[in-house]
């Protein structure tokens, strides 16, 4: 989303790391809900994951904050 790249900055450990964000939130969803890894996440840095959740933003509306 933000284009950070945790393997460019800090080399080997970095390699594959990501946040998923739910699209639908986890208190939504009751035990009989499958997760559909496709549709229902999306790989995020951990501080855009954070923004998401505390302005209670949609990921349409941080990229366009971060386009800004």
């Amino acid at each position: 989303m933000c284009g950070f790249d945790f393997e460019e900055v800090y080399g080997e450990i970095g390699t594959k790391y990501i946040h998923v964000h739910h699209l639908k939130p986890l208190n939504e969803i009751n035990g009989e809900y499958e997760v559909d890894p496709i549709n229902d996440l999306k790989p995020v840095c951990p501080n855009c994951h954070s923004m998401l959740h505390k302005a209670k933003l949609s990921i349409e509306q941080l990229r366009a904050i971060l386009k800004n």
